[in-house]
């Protein structure tokens, strides 16, 4: 689980390829908050549950690579191949959502991040929900 470039490393960890056939024990899911996207295939080889909001400047490329869309023409994306990623997008929220420090908004290196109580409470619950259907005992 991670966030932001975080998010994306966690993501990348259940990726099908270089770093997935690494390591003979295996991560059995994937939780990211608010990552970015734009460079992963989405052919996941565990769950995987992105949680982000719908002003976050990466939500975009999250929805793509979900719909097996890409805008980089290095990234080859196929709809329904591997573990399907749950994508969670909060209305009117931008990232940092579950940050309290981010109560009073702030623009940082050019992002906009702003806490969203409800978001944060909406998350709490997709996460609880998603480790218990989905990183279970296999």
């Amino acid at each position: 689980m991670g966030v932001s470039l975080g998010g994306a490393i966690a993501l990348q960890s259940v990726e099908r390829g270089a770093f997935e056939q690494m390591y003979e024990h295996k991560f059995r899911a994937a939780v990211a908050f608010y990552p970015i996207c734009s460079y992963l295939t989405g052919v996941m080889a565990a769950p995987s549950l992105i949680l982000i909001g719908e002003l976050d400047k990466f939500a975009q490329g999250c929805r793509d690579m979900v719909n097996g869309r890409s805008s980089d023409p290095g990234i080859s994306r196929t709809v329904g191949e591997g573990i399907p990623v749950r994508l969670v997008v909060y209305p009117d929220t931008h990232q940092g959502f579950d940050v309290t420090r981010f109560k009073d908004p702030i623009e940082y290196l050019g992002y906009h991040l702003e806490f969203n109580q409800s978001a944060t409470d909406q998350s709490i619950e997709a996460l609880r929900e998603f480790l218990h259907t989905s990183a279970g005992d296999r």
